[in-house]
């Protein structure tokens, strides 16, 4: 009896042996292909991760299907995105680092939110993997966290670029009112603008909001008292301040046709304009296949964040290309600080070292579109990512 136990296990372990190698082995691999894991912190539950979680999930799914199978140092790999939920706050960067990390065995992290993301590296620079993080402030970042980039809605970064075009085609922009939330992403916007309108010479006022704001009259009542010349912020502020018979400049960085409502095309054409890399056909045709292709498959309209969900497998898998080996950060690390990526908006490069002390931060090109009718926008200006971040050095440097 013990001697067919004995064969049974024998043969019981060969099966488990066989299977295994037919089904790729313990990490996932099949025929030869390796999964390499990218851990992904969004919001996932509530309001959050219906605007940005999900949605940039999904462009995460189309990313690993338009890139495929690639090869790093003679083997061959496709890309695995495991997505958990971050909150968007510190107490989820700590849960959502340690389950990706510990649980699921990541290779690289990517956050899009700040708070999230600047926990999250406490954890990652421990261990010293690469941890990708959006929404920041320039200044989040920098030597004493050298496994942490920047590289997605970085206000601080293209808010200069608007700056720059006011100052050239709009010198009657005396006055500028900015709106913000008190989350890390609207303090950037918020001491972007005064670092712009310092450099520039503008009077500014700030005022901010909660996060999720319903009621926009108290705020654009002050706003209109202060007679702006330019308001950023969002749609849904402008038109109350519309209403209220405002009749200056707007500009955006976060567009949304769908997002805030009917947009009142008569009083945005010719006088709001849109910052940020926005997925616009113009100038950049080959986003638009792939943005009719995610509006068409998941019935949402593609915003910058869920843009950046076509950007950041293509550039991270020309960075492991370029390196030869996905294993060996520092290797990986020196090719992300010296190397330009080819991607759907143009070259990307990672730069910031003359502000920060460390090429840590997303150099992408910058258009700036204005609205001109119904779903139609012009590209008043276009900023290549070296100018781009020539003007972030004459502004910001010294700080």
């Amino acid at each position: 009896m013990k001697k067919w136990l004995s064969v049974a296990a024998v043969v019981v372990l060969c099966l488990a042996l066989v299977i295994g190698i037919a089904c790729g082995g313990g990490d996932g691999d099949e025929e030869g292909v390796k999964k390499l894991k990218f851990g992904i912190g969004v919001p996932m539950t509530g309001a959050g991760g219906a605007v940005a979680g999900l949605p940039f999930k999904w462009s995460l799914e189309m990313a690993e299907e338009k890139i495929g199978e690639f090869e790093v140092g003679g083997e061959r790999y496709v890309w695995d995105f495991i997505v958990e939920d971050d909150q968007c706050n510190v107490a989820g960067g700590h849960a959502s680092a340690n389950k990706l990390i510990y649980d699921h065995g990541v290779d690289f992290i990517e956050y899009n939110c700040s708070d999230s993301g600047l926990a999250a590296a406490m954890i990652t620079e421990e261990i010293g993997m690469i941890n990708i993080i959006g929404n920041c402030s320039l200044f989040d970042v920098g030597p004493d966290l050298p496994h942490t980039f920047v590289n997605i809605l970085i206000y601080d970064l293209d808010t200069p670029a608007l700056f720059d075009y006011i100052a050239k085609e709009h010198p009657e922009v005396k006055r500028v009112a900015v709106i913000y939330n008190e989350m890390k992403s609207g303090l950037a916007l918020r001491d972007a603008a005064k670092a712009c309108c310092d450099y520039y010479g503008l009077e500014v006022k700030s005022a901010t909001t909660p996060e999720l704001v319903v009621e926009y009259y108290p705020v654009a009542t002050k706003l209109m008292a202060y007679d702006p010349d330019l308001v950023i912020g969002s749609l849904s502020l402008f038109k109350v301040m519309w209403e209220l018979g405002y009749e200056g400049l707007s500009a955006s960085n976060w567009w949304s046709e769908a997002g805030h409502g009917a947009v009142p095309w008569d009083k945005a054409a010719g006088k709001t304009f849109v910052y940020q890399p926005h997925p616009m056909p113009e100038p950049w045709p080959e986003v638009a296949p792939w943005a009719v292709e995610y509006e068409d498959r998941y019935g949402v309209e593609v915003q910058p964040g869920i843009l950046f969900g076509l950007l950041l497998p293509d550039y991270m898998t020309q960075a492991l290309e370029k390196a030869g080996t996905v294993t060996d950060m520092d290797r990986i690390i020196e090719v992300l600080e010296t190397e330009t990526f080819d991607t759907a908006v143009g070259p990307l490069h990672f730069g910031g070292e003359e502000i920060i002390g460390i090429p840590r931060i997303l150099m992408q090109p910058q258009p700036i579109w204005k609205v001109v009718g119904p779903g139609e926008y012009e590209v008043v200006a276009q900023y290549t990512a070296e100018e781009l971040e020539e003007l972030a050095n004459e502004i910001y440097a010294g700080r």
